[in-house]
């Protein structure tokens, strides 16, 4: 049994039981470069893009690199807004993979994105600001002046870009 932690209506640390395991990333960072859209034989987005974040050890700053791989419009989305150098926090899970190569077997570790939040493009911070999410269940507003916006339900892929809350 897993647990999850937070604190309660008094600031106390409080442990709530969970009677599932979770595979939640989130991560925020720059894109290492421009996302790279391809689409699938039924005609399903699918954006690949490299995300960096950084961290400081021992006074040392040390940057680690993420694959990054989102679906339908959460990938079209990326590829339209965000370009190389813009900050993303993205919210996903961890997928482990392998294959062989000239007789040697790779492994992959890949964030399986489901969930966006533009933070600020490479200019400065000037770019767009908003929250996309591909998931049903997710989408509250993480800050009051911004929106979320979840796919139309039974529609996958119907959006107008004048619904897009940025």
């Amino acid at each position: 049994m897993s647990v999850e932690t937070g604190c309660n209506t008094n600031g106390d640390l409080a442990v709530t039981p969970r009677k599932d395991f979770m595979n939640v990333v989130n991560l925020l960072g720059r894109l290492g470069r421009d996302p790279e859209i391809s689409y699938s034989q039924s005609g399903m987005a699918i954006c690949k893009f490299s995300l960096a974040t950084s961290e400081k050890r021992s006074g040392e700053q040390i940057t680690q690199w993420h694959r990054c791989t989102a679906f339908g419009k959460t990938a079209e989305l990326i590829e339209q807004y965000i370009h190389k150098g813009d900050q993303l926090a993205c919210e996903g899970k961890i997928q482990y993979g392998q294959y062989d190569k000239d007789g040697v077997t790779r492994y992959t570790t890949d964030i399986i994105i489901n969930r966006i939040h533009f933070v600020s493009g490479g200019s400065g911070g000037q770019g767009n600001q908003g929250e996309y999410s591909g998931n049903q269940n997710t989408g509250q507003q993480s800050q009051p002046q911004q929106q979320a916006y979840q796919q139309p339900q039974g529609q996958p892929g119907a959006i107008d870009p004048d619904d897009i809350p940025f």
